[in-house]
């Protein structure tokens, strides 16, 4: 190249501080590009950085119009409202600015880069965040208060291990993000398995505990029968095992019988002896140290001891192997002098248990009765004439003029049993209101009847008898009547309109009021006194039923089955809500009304931030006819920790990149679909080098 050349080049200017980007056409009107104020051929216009248009060709002494300033904030401009200028938006305290907190005047002569407006809106603030099962949050005791952007983190406690996410940011809806974390208990792991043995629990995580046990014929061998599932994740203590017990069968004793052996560690057994048979010795044996423990007992043949010490007369019958002992099923029989009577059975049988039955008796003395007088209306019968005394042991027997039973006196040593006879008369009965069962009763007979007129009930419960002619009591026959039951705030009742234990005719009638909360069990509060003197139903209040259908609640919808006191009702939520944190998805009917008051709300599912675009920008949709019937396109903010269901966002790339992956996002049900995520990579192209010549 000559200096010529050399002298009439240029060089060439860097524009890389000022690039027009690509899409800003579509946006806005860019005048002619530049480098320098020759390219305009124009001595009104200037070759000036004109933003995302770059270097282009302005009209020299241009401005834009004054903005209008938001509501609850201001406005400060850099250079009035000239090209070039600044405009800084402002806000009141109590409010935050809501978009670009920057606008320039361009050479179109309107504030760029966006036709976005920004305004102020008002501060907000979370309540308390939520809490977490089996976590912590990192608040200090101090904060009462938390703004929009303020961040919590969740910590799970020992022994718990989280999944999910750890925080949640107070966002500008005055809600909290969504935290996912779950603390789930940390998982031990099976134990092990115990030969010969099983063991009781079904869940092997913190802080559950375990316990050991052996099958039959096996014991328990280790320090440790139950082991704990640590914060560690490690079991407690070490595993037992189950050792065969080493006792043989237990020994056999003739004539007696094994009960069903103890199912513990040591294995114990009872001995019981066949009838007719006594054990001698001890009659639990227990296994310890590979023995039986302490000496087999045995069952010798049952004995009765000789009676002759015990009776003053004498004994027919002696001991079958001429000992003082007498075998079961012995017989003996007993005989007393000629001068004395015997008192009790003659014969007696030896037992099984060892004893004599019946008991010995004795051999007393006799002692004559001298017979009494009877009666004017009675004789005796079968007295012999000029009979004075009744032997000892003997009996007389006598009748009443009125009765065809013969009655008895027994002499017992010189004693009359009973000390008088006596003759009783009957009782014959009439009535004109009552139906007895016959017209004559005995001495000490029981009295049955009825009542003629069918409306009409015995009063007297009590039994009715005849001694010596006379009834013990005379029945009565009223009409029926009803008595109003006793402690009625029992069954949750004010009043009635008759007194408690008040009497009521029949076909009569009260009614009752329930107490607050309380309705009648029936429909009818109205008790009748029937016939049977019983009340047609029991005075009861059970708890009232809800007379409205449980509240209905936006985005979801209520399953229920009963309005009557205690029945729930179960709400759902519609695709793409969920139930509010800390409600309860159902209410209950109480007293008349569902609890609690408040029923669950349904909120839309989040999705989490997608993250940043590198090199590029993300753009969300908004569709809210309120303000515009065309949906509009802001620019997504990073700090904005969820984007709400049914959202859309978009993404672009920086001039000189290009975009590889899905133009869109779309949140549904909490995921972002597609799944995903684009990113942008530099434009593969070549750029010519220009050399401008003069």
């Amino acid at each position: 190249m000559t200096g010529d050349a050399i002298t009439l080049s240029y060089w060439i200017r860097d524009l890389s501080y000022c690039p027009r980007k690509r899409d800003v056409i579509r946006q806005r009107q860019c005048f002619k590009p530049c480098f320098d104020d020759s390219d305009c051929r124009s001595r009104y216009r200037s070759c000036v950085c004109d933003y995302d248009c770059g270097m282009s060709c302005v009209k020299r002494g241009i401005s834009c119009p004054y903005l209008t300033p938001p509501e609850h904030g201001h406005i400060t401009y850099s250079n009035s409202n000239k090209f070039g200028s600044r405009a800084t938006y402002e806000c009141d305290i109590g409010f935050v600015l809501e978009g670009s907190k920057y606008r320039h005047c361009q050479g179109d002569m309107w504030w760029g880069p966006s036709d976005t407006v920004p305004y102020c809106a008002k501060e907000v603030f979370c309540d308390r965040p939520p809490d977490i099962i089996n976590a912590v949050n990192d608040i200090p005791s101090t904060i009462t208060t938390f703004h929009a952007g303020y961040s919590v983190k969740y910590t799970c406690l020992t022994g718990y291990v989280g999944t999910g996410t750890t925080t949640s940011e107070c966002t500008f809806l005055g809600q909290w993000t969504f935290s996912t974390l779950k603390c789930n208990p940390i998982d031990c792991g099976s134990p092990g398995i115990l030969r010969d043995g099983f063991l009781s629990g079904e869940r092997f995580d913190y802080p559950n505990i375990i316990a050991f046990f052996c099958n039959d014929g096996f014991q328990l061998i280790g320090k440790d029968i139950t082991r704990a599932c640590q914060e560690n994740g490690l079991w407690s203590g070490t595993m037992p095992i189950c050792q065969k017990k080493s006792c043989s069968t237990p020994p056999i004793v003739s004539y007696s019988e094994i009960i069903q052996p103890d199912r513990t560690t040591n294995e114990t057994v009872q001995y019981i002896c066949q009838d007719g048979y006594q054990l001698h010795g001890s009659s639990m044996l227990k296994c310890i140290s590979s023995e039986w423990q302490p000496t087999p007992p045995t069952c010798e043949p049952t004995t009765c001891n000789d009676p002759e010490p015990y009776f003053n007369g004498y004994i027919e019958s002696l001991s079958v192997n001429d000992s003082l002992k007498y075998a079961v099923n012995s017989i003996i029989t007993f005989q007393c002098p000629m001068n004395m009577t015997l008192r009790g059975s003659r014969i007696s049988k030896c037992q099984i248990n060892g004893t004599w039955l019946p008991k010995i008796p004795k051999c007393e003395k006799p002692i004559p009765c001298a017979i009494p007088g009877l009666p004017r209306n009675a004789r005796y019968v079968h007295l012999r004439p000029f009979m004075q005394k009744i032997p000892d042991g003997s009996h007389l027997e006598y009748m009443c003029e009125n009765s065809q039973h013969r009655q008895r006196i027994l002499c017992r040593r010189g004693k009359i049993l009973p000390k008088k006879p006596r003759c009783y008369t009957g009782c014959h009965v009439d009535n004109e209101y009552v139906n007895f069962s016959k017209t004559f009763y005995r001495h000490r007979e029981n009295v049955y009847y009825t009542c003629k007129n069918n409306n009409s009930l015995s009063l007297k419960n009590e039994t009715i008898r005849c001694i010596n002619g006379n009834l013990t009591d005379q029945p009565i026959c009223q009409s029926v009547k009803c008595i109003v039951p006793h402690m009625l705030f029992l069954r949750n009742i004010v009043n009635t309109t008759i007194p408690s234990g008040a009497l009521i005719e029949q076909d009569s009638s009260f009614s009752y009021t329930c107490i607050d909360g309380y309705q009648p069990s029936i429909e009818s509060a109205i008790v009748t006194c029937l016939n049977d003197s019983k009340l047609s139903h029991h005075a009861q209040c059970v708890p009232r039923s809800c007379k409205e259908h449980p509240p209905v609640i936006t985005n979801g919808r209520t399953i229920f089955h009963s309005t009557k006191h205690g029945s729930i009702a179960r709400y759902r939520c519609f695709p793409g809500f969920r139930i509010e944190n800390n409600h309860v998805a159902k209410l209950t009917c109480q007293f008349g009304q569902w609890l609690p008051q408040q029923p669950p709300r349904c909120l839309p599912i989040f999705c989490p931030n997608p993250g940043p675009l590198f090199n590029g920008r993300i753009y969300v949709i908004l569709k809210d006819e309120r303000i515009s019937p065309i949906p509009m396109r802001t620019e997504f903010r990073s700090y904005i920790p969820n984007v709400s269901h049914d959202r859309t966002i978009e993404f672009e790339c920086n001039s000189g990149y290009i975009l590889h992956g899905p133009s869109g996002l779309t949140c549904n049900h909490g995921r972002w679909m597609p799944s995903e995520r684009p990113h942008c990579i530099i434009e593969n192209h070549v750029q010519p080098n220009i050399i401008f010549t003069g």
